[in-house]
C-alpha cells in the first residue's frame, strides 16, 4: 500500500471529510487492476474508474480500522426519477484484523484476510462493470466467491453505516454531496427475506440492526432471519400509503387512529399461535409478478385490468404469519384483503407460494364460489394430463395432484378445487391422506403417492422425486 496517488479536489475534499471522523491516519491501497489507475481515471477510455481504498488505521474516535472506495463517486449514478446522486462504500474491520492491524502487507495476501478488500472493491465496481446502480437497500448476491469459506455470508446488503456517526454519511465535494453507506455482509437467510416483499430491503436493515450489527465486520454473526414467511398474501393497493392507517383508514377505524397516530409501516397482530404480520410499503416491478401473470386463467379483459393494476399500483400491503405455523391465519388475511376490495382500496391481490395473482373483482368472485383460500391448483407442468396445487407445502401440508386424462385441463382444476375446499372444510388448514369427498358425482380419496418432478428453472434444476396426495376416483359418477 502506498501513500496517496493521485489527489484531485473531488478526492481531497473527500478525504478530509473522512478524517474528520476517522481519524487522519490512513494509506491507499491502489487498484492496480484498471489501466492508468495511478494517474487517476481516464475517461476518454471507456474503462471504468479505478477502485482504490482508503484504509484508516484505529484512531481515538474509531477504535478499529475502516476501509472507504475511493473511485466510485467519481462517475454519478440515478435513481429512478433520474435524480444524480454520488457514491462511495465503507467497511470496519475488527481490531487486530491480520494484515491492516498492524499493517503486515505479507498477510493479506491469505484470503482468509484479504476478502473483506476484495468484496468492497468487488461491490464498487458493478455499476461499472454492467451499468447498474447502488443504493440504500439493495442486495448483491453474486459475491459468493468474493468471500472466505469459513464465514456465513453469501452477498451482501447496501445500508447506513451503523456504529459510526450520522454524520459521516455525507460528504461535501466541489462535484456535489458524495453518500458513505456500508456493504454489509449477508446470508442466503436474509437476501431472500430482501426480496421476499417490496422495499424488502428496509426491513433487513431494520432487523440488522435491531440486532445491534454494526458496519464493523463480525465474521461469526448469526442470521438476523430464518429467511421469509413461508406464505404471503400482497395486496396492490391503489393509493400510495406511507403507514397502515391510511391503508387502514376506512376499513378498520379504531386501528388505523391508532397506528396513523404513530406512523407504524410495519405491525404484528396478536392472534393465536401464529401472529399476522402487517406491513406497507414498496411497489413491485412488473417483472416481479411476470412468471404468475402468465399462470392467470382469467378473460381477456379481466387480464387486462390485471396488468394496468400491476404498472399502476401505488404501494402494497405484505400479510404474513410472524413464525411458522399450520396456515390458521390464511383466513384472516383473505378477510383483511376482501375488505380492501370491498372499500375500493385494492386493484389486485398476489400471493406467490400459490402462483396466484389476480384482480380484486376476481378475488372476491373466487370466495363467493367457494374457492379454497389455502391453495390455488394450476395444469401440472410436468404431465398434460393432470392438475395440481400449490400453496398446501407453504402451510405444512402435502400438494394434491388430480389426473384425468378424459377432462379438460379446465374441468381438472375444479375438481382439485372442490376436492381440497371440502376436505379443509371438514378437518382442518390442509388435507390429509385417508379423506373423502364427492366431486361431480363421484367420490374420490387422498392417497399419498410421489411424482417425478421435472427440473423448472434455478430452484429446481433436474427431475427430482416429489410426495403428493394423489386425487383417486373410489366410487362411480
Amino acid at each position: 500500500m502506498d501513500p496517496t496517488p493521485h489527489g484531485t479536489s473531488h478526492r481531497e475534499a473527500l478525504l478530509a471529510h473522512l478524517t474528520e471522523f476517522l481519524g487522519d491516519q490512513y494509506v491507499i491501497a491502489t487498484d492496480t487492476t484498471v489501466p492508468g489507475s495511478a494517474t487517476g481515471p481516464d475517461v476518454s477510455s471507456g474503462l471504468p474508474a479505478p477502485i482504490d481504498l482508503a484504509v484508516f488505521a484505529p484512531s481515538e474516535q474509531v477504535p478499529h480500522a475502516t476501509l472507504v472506495t475511493l473511485g466510485l463517486s467519481e462517475s454519478p449514478m440515478r435513481t429512478e426519477s433520474g435524480e444524480e446522486y454520488r457514491l462511495e462504500l465503507l467497511m470496519g474491520l475488527p481490531a487486530g484484523w491480520p494484515g491492516i492491524d498492524p499493517p503486515q502487507p505479507e498477510l493479506l495476501e491469505q484470503n482468509p484476510n484479504s476478502w473483506p478488500l476484495h468484496l468492497l472493491r468487488d461491490t464498487a465496481r458493478i455499476p461499472g462493470e454492467d451499468g447498474s446502480t447502488l443504493d440504500w437497500g439493495h442486495s448483491i448476491t453474486n459475491l459468493g466467491t468474493c468471500y472466505d469459506p469459513s464465514v456465513p455470508f453469501t452477498g451482501a446488503l447496501i445500508g447506513p453505516p451503523y456504529g459510526y456517526p450520522p454524520q459521516l454519511m455525507n460528504a461535501p465535494t466541489p462535484a456535489g454531496g458524495v453518500q458513505i453507506l456500508a456493504v454489509l455482509p449477508a446470508t442466503d437467510e436474509e437476501l431472500a427475506l430482501r426480496v421476499s416483499v417490496p422495499s424488502g430491503g428496509d426491513m433487513v436493515l431494520d432487523r440488522l440492526e435491531r440486532a445491534g450489527v454494526t458496519a464493523v465486520l463480525d465474521p461469526a454473526r448469526e442470521s438476523v432471519t430464518d429467511g421469509p414467511a413461508p406464505w404471503r398474501l400482497h395486496v396492490l393497493l391503489r393509493e400510495p400509503a406511507e403507514h397502515l392507517g391510511q391503508v387502514l383508514e376506512g376499513v378498520l377505524p379504531n386501528m388505523a387512529e391508532q397506528l396513523g397516530a404513530q406512523g407504524i409501516d410495519e405491525f404484528v397482530l396478536p392472534i393465536g399461535p401464529e401472529p399476522l404480520r402487517w406491513r406497507v410499503g414498496g411497489r413491485f416491478a412488473p417483472s416481479a409478478l411476470a412468471d404468475d401473470l402468465e399462470l392467470a386463467v382469467l378473460p381477456e379483459q379481466e387480464l387486462a385490468v390485471l396488468r394496468e393494476a400491476i404498472t399502476s399500483h401505488a404501494t402494497v400491503l405484505t400479510l404474513s404469519p410472524e413464525r411458522p405455523g399450520d396456515g390458521a391465519t390464511v383466513a384472516g388475511a383473505t378477510a383483511m384483503a376482501q375488505l380492501l376490495v370491498e372499500t375500493g382500496k385494492a386493484l389486485a391481490v398476489w400471493l406467490p407460494h400459490q402462483r396466484h395473482l389476480t384482480t380484486a373483482a376476481q378475488f372476491t368472485a373466487d370466495i363467493a364460489a367457494e374457492l379454497p383460500t389455502t391453495c390455488r391448483a394450476h395444469p401440472d407442468l410436468a404431465s398434460d394430463d393432470s392438475a395440481r396445487t400449490a400453496g398446501l407445502a407453504a402451510l405444512g401440508g402435502t400438494e394434491v395432484r388430480f389426473a384425468a386424462p378424459g377432462l379438460s385441463a379446465a374441468e381438472r382444476i375444479d375438481h382439485l378445487h372442490r376436492m381440497v375446499a371440502d376436505c379443509v372444510e371438514e378437518v382442518a388448514v390442509v388435507p390429509a391422506a385417508g379423506q373423502q369427498a364427492r366431486v361431480a358425482g363421484t367420490t374420490y380419496e387422498l392417497r399419498l403417492g410421489a411424482v417425478v418432478t421435472a427440473g423448472v428453472g434455478p430452484e429446481v434444476p433436474e427431475a427430482v422425486l416429489e410426495q403428493v396426495l394423489e386425487m383417486v376416483p373410489t366410487g362411480p359418477r
